[in-house]
């Protein structure tokens, strides 16, 4: 078995072996707060399993000789291999069997023997023996049953005609000339649609969650590319597809050393034979591979590196296409801009795409080893998209100062008031001392930024040091190392008492346009931003553009209000909570390359009032690539957290929620196990009367809605505040959790976030008071005038993570203490 799946059966033995205690998840689904009904359809697809008291047949594995063949995880994908090939030597039918390397096999029916015998390339040989164990009920659906459906249903899925698997996403090659057009840099492209689908187990019963997603094929072969003066540089590394066979592969070299005339020698029905490599092809490949097909004779051939032996293949470049995007492609805005109209599409034709991937027509002659082998295993799908009712929750009051924000769309606002145009006055200005500009010219466009900038936050209440103008220090020249010397100055200028009550220090760094090249200077200085608490708002000012600058230095004063602690707006709703005592806790992780090694951060943000978001942060480096923090790690950081809290009030807060971003789907029980008791033992020490609330946030789900119109003929995205939860959506081990549509989406498909629910002892915290919870937190990011997908303190966490791991140095990693408050990374 899989590491997953290993990893997914390790949990449930942590589930059984917690006490009762350690884990309160119920949540109370009633509430009287207001909300609107709906319905709506959800791409969750009912599955069919075998009838409860009916058994799938399981047996032990073990191979001999057992040192050739030992049980350990780099031997994984040679014992894969070794099983899937007897059906060449035996009468063991391969369909019927499901087996991940592990000491578990699992069939749908009696295997015919026990004890076969296997044999490897190089000519040796030994035995597999496979051991009767107890038979696996599907009365309830576990992580053993997710594997064998997942597996059976991408067996069955590759049987189809132009079906090729990259990852987990199953992607359709058929011809389309809807999704196929011709690039003036890149060529001729088109977009493969592909669904990635999961079984998960709902109240309703096992449900397939289906997606689609796209990629970018190109549409020359890799012999053209090469024709028309690609590189090695612009190949390897990149995925591609073999055209007489659908199979993917990752190019690992160009060869040119080789080509199809060299020597192969191979077997055919038993028979030794020595042919070119062009010719092996037409004997393997009839249909697709014809004796007058080659190009040239001496043309490359593309290596990849075989994951199951480690051994090179070799390919005739002209069978070769590459699909995804090149580094040069994504750092090309305009045509990323291109890709995303195409990729958007509508609700409508996501549902229908959607359905159309998930399963083929029983009476389709070329999907009849498809349903062969779901019906070997007693599987069946309903291909239509499940219908749930859906709850859409009032939006909440967002303030600028004493005044209302006004929207022209839903979850989205405006900085300036309509009637005289003006910006509004922030909900709390920050305190400055001293605000400096670094700039190389101070006149024509640059100096009307400048101009703008001084007024628009003058509009705003945010004084620039006491004449509330930017004090001006001009560069030597255009290079980074001029804009470092005078930040340096400044730095030396203020002095360490630039964090204190007395004010903050702040620098505009107009930069020169070189540096969107490299990044380099912009690294720089955020560097010095975490080694001196002095805080940098880098802007980029085109000399050549007119006008526009006013709208630019309105958005340039709401970043400096946040990263210096103000508060652009302030978010008041009823989630059924007193605001008051109630401290909200964002937590996510990070894992970047520093300038000696990788690292990865836990960063955590605690809001000590979340109607104006006012915070405290913190930044803990945790081992490489770990995604959960040790107990102490943890409690240090969140006891920090909590004597900030009252430091500020003079009390413990009454309510505590968390949030906890950067989890895996199948470790989410692995982190109610250790760091939810983690806390739980801090909260004792320190707050015992606090009660604590745990949820889980997923950002990137599978799930999507679509908001119903009439006789479902025309499917819209739903509005901001959308909710579904109960039948259907809740997992049946008996966690609370929901779907919430954050945003408003005009073009594509919305993506709902998933909140799950893993202990909460907070009294009134019913499922209603969660939902507006975290859709109140939403609208409190003071990067955008609108809502964003994830509650805004898990989003902070994030950035902080990120922007801490990704500007890392010598120093210490974590910010200076003057750090602690503010959206300085912003």
């Amino acid at each position: 078995m899989d590491s997953g799946i290993r990893r997914q059966m390790g949990l449930l033995r942590i589930k059984d072996e917690m006490a009762t205690d350690d884990l309160d998840f119920k949540v109370d689904t009633s509430g009287d707060l207001e909300v609107q009904e709906s319905e709506a359809l959800v791409n969750f697809f009912p599955v069919g399993v075998p009838a409860k008291g009916t058994n799938t047949f399981v047996y032990s594995v073990s191979f001999e000789p057992e040192d050739v063949v030992p049980l350990s995880d780099d031997k994984t994908k040679l014992r894969i291999a070794l099983v899937y090939s007897l059906e060449k030597t035996s009468a063991l039918d391969v369909s019927k069997i499901v087996y991940a390397g592990g000491p578990t096999l699992y069939a749908a029916a009696e295997l015919p023997e026990t004890e076969y015998k296997w044999t490897m390339r190089n000519g040796t040989t030994g035995v597999v023996k496979f051991a009767p164990a107890a038979p696996l009920s599907w009365d309830a659906i576990t992580p053993a049953h997710v594997h064998i459906f997942g597996d059976v249903y991408q067996r069955a899925m590759r049987t189809l005609p132009n079906m090729c698997k990259i990852g987990r996403t199953t992607y359709d090659l058929t011809p389309n000339l809807d999704f196929e057009w011709n690039n003036p840099r890149y060529g001729k492209l088109k977009l493969i649609p592909g669904a990635a689908a999961k079984l998960v187990s709902t109240d309703r019963g096992p449900m397939l969650n289906t997606d689609i997603s796209f990629r970018v094929k190109h549409e020359e072969s890799v012999y053209e590319m090469m024709q028309q003066g690609a590189n090695k540089g612009d190949l390897i590394g990149r995925a591609a597809i073999v055209k007489y066979n659908n199979r993917s592969f990752v190019i690992r070299d160009v060869d040119k050393k080789k080509n199809p005339m060299d020597m192969l020698e191979w077997k055919h029905k038993g028979e030794e034979k020595r042919t070119t490599l062009f010719d092996y092809l037409t004997i393997k490949y009839p249909n697709k591979v014809k004796p007058g097909d080659l190009l040239d004779d001496r043309q490359a051939m593309v290596v990849e590196k075989d994951k199951r032996n480690d051994q090179l293949n070799h390919y005739l470049a002209q069978y070769i296409y590459v699909c995804g995007l090149s580094e040069k492609m994504k750092s090309d805005h305009g045509f990323m801009t291109d890709i995303r109209q195409r990729v958007g599409g509508t609700p409508h034709v996501r549902a229908w795409l959607t359905q159309q991937l998930v399963l083929p027509k029983r009476d389709n002659p070329d999907a009849r080893q498809f349903w062969s082998i779901l019906d070997q295993w007693d599987f069946r799908i309903d291909n239509k998209l499940t219908r749930m009712n859906t709850k859409v929750l009032i939006p909440p009051v967002v303030k600028f100062g004493d005044r209302d924000a006004q929207a022209d769309e839903p979850g989205k606002w405006e900085v300036y008031d309509r009637q005289d145009r003006s910006s509004r006055s922030m909900a709390y200005s920050p305190c400055i001392s001293r605000a400096f500009v670094i700039t190389e010219e101070t006149r024509g466009i640059v100096g009307e930024f400048i101009k703008q900038l001084e007024m628009k936050a003058k509009d705003m209440s945010i004084q620039f040091g006491q004449s509330g103008r930017l004090e001006v220090m001009r560069t030597q020249g255009p290079n980074k190392e001029d804009y470092i010397a005078e930040m340096k100055k400044i730095t030396e200028t203020v002095g360490p008492g630039h964090g204190n009550s007395s004010g903050r220090t702040f620098v505009l760094v107009v930069m020169p346009e070189k540096d969107q090249s490299d990044g380099n200077l912009y690294t720089s200085l955020k560097q010095l931003t975490l080694q001196t608490s002095v805080v940098t708002q880098c802007v980029l000012v085109n000399p050549t553009q007119k006008g526009g600058q006013g709208t630019k230095a309105q958005m340039t004063a709401v970043q400096v209000c946040a990263k210096l602690g103000g508060i652009p707006w302030q978010v008041e709703s009823k989630f059924g909570l007193d605001p008051k005592g109630t401290m909200v806790i964002g937590i996510d992780f990070h894992h970047s390359v520093g300038v000696h090694e990788r690292c990865s951060l836990m960063g955590l943000v605690a809001t000590m009032d979340i109607t104006t978001m006012e915070c405290w942060q913190t930044a803990v480096e945790v081992p490489s690539d770990d995604t959960i923090a040790d107990a102490a790690q943890m409690q240090d950081a969140f006891g920090r957290a909590v004597e900030a809290y009252k430091a500020h009030h003079g009390e413990c807060p009454k309510r505590l929620v968390i949030l906890r971003n950067g989890v895996g789907d199948s470790q989410f029980l692995e982190v109610g196990g250790k760091e939810v008791k983690a806390i739980n033992d801090k909260l004792q020490q320190l707050c015992p009367d606090t009660k604590m609330c745990f949820l889980l946030t997923f950002k990137n789900t599978k799930a999507r809605i679509f908001k119903t119109t009439g006789n479902d003929l025309h499917l819209e995205n739903p509005i901001p505040g959308t909710v579904i939860d109960g039948q259907g959506i809740s997992n049946s081990n008996g966690f609370y959790e929901f779907l919430l549509v954050p945003q408003n989406v005009r073009q594509g498909c919305s993506t709902p976030i998933k909140i799950v629910c893993l202990h909460n002892q907070v009294e009134g915290l019913c499922a209603r008071s969660l939902h507006y919870l975290t859709f109140h937190l939403c609208h409190s990011f003071f990067n955008w005038f609108g809502t964003i997908k994830m509650p805004a303190p898990t989003e902070y966490a994030g950035r902080m993570a990120k922007f801490i791991g990704d500007h890392r140095t010598d120093y210490p990693i974590l910010p200076q203490e003057g750090l602690s408050s503010g959206f300085y990374y912003l």
